[in-house]
């Protein structure tokens, strides 16, 4: 036989869980500063070394590229902003990474080849040094 609860025990339950979900509805998580570190790239074509790559992060910098097509880019320390959770546990918010947003432009005789982030630019695939390559048609 199921019993039922008693009303007074309800409104106790009730008012448990209410304060629980009141005190922990929403977190803010700080992640940690990522340190400065480089960006392996090797620039594929037939003549590397006509290209520049341009980097703009918190400042502008630009890269003479070598015969070989293989530069170091610089990327600074940062920090990405707060995620927002819901009891905790669902992501609602935060956490934009700036190195997706920061971006990098690839320019032959000066005029623009490429554009993408910084993020997409250290997707691509590596060659046996460690090197992300790009590769770019002539």
């Amino acid at each position: 036989m199921i019993a039922l609860m008693n009303p007074r025990d309800f409104g106790l339950r009730a008012s448990l869980i209410g304060s629980v979900l009141a005190l922990t509805s929403c977190v803010y998580r700080l992640p940690v500063v990522t340190p400065p570190s480089q960006g392996l790239v090797r620039i594929v074509a037939n003549a590397p070394e006509h290209y520049v790559v341009r980097v703009n992060t918190e400042r502008v910098r630009e890269y003479e590229v070598p015969h070989d097509g293989r530069i170091r880019v610089g990327i600074p320390a940062y920090q990405p902003s707060c995620g927002v959770y819901l009891f905790n546990v669902i992501k609602v918010g935060g956490y934009s990474d700036p190195v997706k947003t920061w971006t990098a432009s690839i320019s032959r005789n000066g005029s623009t080849v490429l554009n993408l982030s910084i993020r997409d630019m250290l997707r691509g695939p590596m060659d046996e040094a460690g090197y992300h390559l790009l590769k770019l048609a002539d």
